[in-house]
């Protein structure tokens, strides 16, 4: 989990992918089987979850929905600054996000497996 130039603490989530694998929706899961063949396909569709820090709380602090999805970097629905925006995408680079996205993607082989089954 990287800590941005601001201070700002990004995590990464699958979540979504795995609710809409877990709903069934025939189109989703059409649209995930023929969009994800690799770890790497995975990134645009994970989520950006901003650690808030709270008094109380563990580090790196309570996650908080962005709204934002790795894909809406550089575009108008992320206003972080160019330099957050920038480091995240050379943090998503790094062998530690690597790492994850590859246990996210066979996660979601194992999911898209039960599923035909």
């Amino acid at each position: 989990m990287p800590q941005l130039p601001s201070g700002r603490r990004i995590g990464l989530s699958a979540d979504s992918v795995f609710e809409r694998v877990l709903a069934a929706d025939p189109e989703t899961l059409a649209e995930i089987q023929t969009s994800v063949h690799e770890p790497m396909d995975l990134l645009p569709l994970i989520e950006l979850i901003e650690f808030i820090p709270t008094v109380g709380a563990k580090e790196p602090g309570v996650p908080n929905a962005t709204g934002l999805l790795v894909a809406d970097l550089g575009s108008e629905r992320c206003t972080w600054s160019g330099e957050d925006q920038d480091a995240l995408r050379q943090w998503l680079t790094s062998a530690a996000a690597e790492e994850w996205l590859e246990d996210r993607f066979d996660e979601l082989e194992a999911a898209l497996e039960d599923y035909e089954t």
